[in-house]
């Protein structure tokens, strides 16, 4: 194995770790932690074999860098409050977007990088100014359609949703994760209807597979 063989490994299991943690089960927690911990290990181990970085010199480097972070924690540097370990933390990095990786997950990205640019003003002062922008993009959209700009300006609306999630306080991946399981459990319940009726999804239309939905939405509703 190398590093670069490993990287689908660590992703998967930082997943599986998340999907414990919602679940609340502590076996699996118990079994996720262990597995992330044993791939730190073995990532330091694949680091030493090819960077010639050893665990002593990893685990002085997380350290300095912790201390140089923390200084109210590591140096009895007093900071007064929440805000100001913000702003600290802030200024001891290079550029406001330092720690946003390109390979983070799109929507934790977009988060990030508003939590950034919020902490130095670049935002609005209410929920209102994020809503006015989701519906202004969706018109952006409609009048992009069937042209080359639909990619961006999708890209734009999303961008725009994640923003207006921020400031309602709702965790867009939370969201999107709950949509995709509430639609994965009507779906399902569509199916089943049908099969009291003594049909499959391939026996009818899009009319009556929505009919269903609807009505099964309104008795989730109730």
């Amino acid at each position: 194995q190398t590093l670069e063989t490993m990287k689908s490994n660590i992703i998967e299991e930082a997943y599986e770790l998340v999907e414990a943690i919602e679940l609340d089960e502590t076996d699996a927690l118990k079994e996720e932690v262990g597995d992330i911990l044993f791939l730190g290990f073995f990532f330091a181990r694949l680091l030493e074999d090819e960077k010639n970085v050893n665990l002593e010199e990893l685990l002085t480097a997380t350290i300095k860098k912790y201390k140089e972070k923390h200084p109210h924690v590591f140096k009895n540097q007093e900071l007064k409050d929440s805000k100001a370990v913000l702003q600290f933390w802030h200024k001891s990095k290079k550029d406001i977007f330092s720690g946003v990786v390109k390979s983070l997950p799109a929507l934790l990205a977009a988060r990030l990088i508003q939590e950034r640019v919020s902490k130095i003003g670049f935002d609005w002062d209410s929920y209102k100014g994020a809503l006015e922008k989701v519906y202004e993009e969706i018109k952006e959209v409609e009048e992009s359609i069937g042209k080359k700009e639909t990619f961006e300006e999708l890209g734009d609306l999303l961008f725009a949703c994640v923003n207006l999630a921020r400031h309602l306080s709702v965790d867009p991946e939370d969201a999107l994760k709950h949509a995709n399981k509430k639609f994965i459990e009507r779906f399902r319940l569509v199916e089943k209807e049908l099969e009291n009726q003594g049909k499959t999804i391939t026996d009818v239309n899009l009319e009556e597979m929505d009919e269903i939905w609807n009505d099964l939405k309104k008795k989730s509703e109730t």
